[in-house]
């Protein structure tokens, strides 16, 4: 690509953001969904809106001037750069809409927008009956990872899903499980867990064709696994199969094109249970 020319390129318009895929395949695979995001009732919003009912994920629209929408640079190994333009909402009025979940899930990156200490003291209120596991927000070294550091703390998260990178910016408080994504060195449980856990990623003959999505698909996976234990913290057993389950379908979504796009044996939304 020559700087200041024009470049051929395939361009695809499709749903996504963090919270909405990993609702999309909670969906697909049987659990009621409420997905709460900041939409606006622009084209963005409009598009985000159908995709979700089409879905069967219930939406919250929060109000904000203009829907965030996000734009993946896919390279000839699937790998891909995002350039993000956010949407971040007040979060006074999330307690409602919060209260009777079994599982909340959130993005990291809310956490880091203007917001996110106010978010994070709120999530620090829920019920001891509400899990709460947070993904990661491409964190970065530094002063910014100081203060995600402070705010992941005092929501008091079950869960941290994060890559290797964010891990080590981080320096994640092991007091909580943390699962730590490497791609295709796998991923690995620390904290609770009584040894630590090493789970290889899934090999498989086909090349990866596009890799938005993946690590949402992995937690999607592994919060429905995890979310299905009548106890907690997990045994090692149990967080282990649900790592595999993750693993299998984070492999399998990088293999397809578009962060939500279906893979073998999702089950179309009409046959999720209420």
């Amino acid at each position: 690509m020559r700087l200041g020319a024009d470049a051929p390129a395939a361009i695809r318009l499709s749903p996504g953001g963090q919270g909405a895929n990993v609702a999309v395949r909670l969906a697909r695979r049987g659990a009621r969904v409420r997905l709460i995001t900041g939409l606006a009732d622009d084209p963005t919003g409009r598009f985000l809106r159908e995709a979700m009912d089409a879905e069967g994920v219930e939406l919250v629209a929060m109000p904000v001037a203009a829907s965030g929408s996000v734009i993946a640079l896919l390279d000839g190994d699937g790998e891909r750069t995002m350039l993000s333009d956010r949407a971040p909402f007040a979060v006074e009025d999330l307690p409602d809409f919060i209260a009777d979940a079994g599982w909340v899930h959130v993005s990291g990156y809310a956490l880091r927008d203007a917001n996110g200490a106010a978010l994070a003291q709120l999530l620090s209120q829920r019920t001891t009956s509400v899990r709460l596991s947070i993904g990661g927000g491409s964190v970065p070294p530094g002063d910014e990872a100081a203060e995600a550091a402070e705010r992941l703390s005092t929501a008091r998260a079950d869960v941290l899903m994060l890559s290797r990178d964010e891990a080590e910016h981080l320096g994640a408080d092991l007091a909580t499980l943390v699962v730590v994504t490497e791609g295709a060195a796998g991923s690995s449980a620390l904290g609770v867990t009584p040894v630590p856990l090493h789970v290889p990623a899934r090999v498989l003959t086909e090349a990866v064709v596009d890799a938005t999505g993946a690590g949402d698909a992995y937690a999607a996976a592994l919060i429905k696994g995890l979310a299905a234990l009548a106890t907690w913290p997990p045994s090692a057993e149990d967080l282990r199969q649900a790592m595999v389950a993750a693993s299998d379908l984070g492999a399998a979504v990088s293999r397809i094109g578009g962060a939500q796009g279906r893979v073998a044996r999702e089950r179309a939304s009409e046959q999720a249970i209420p």
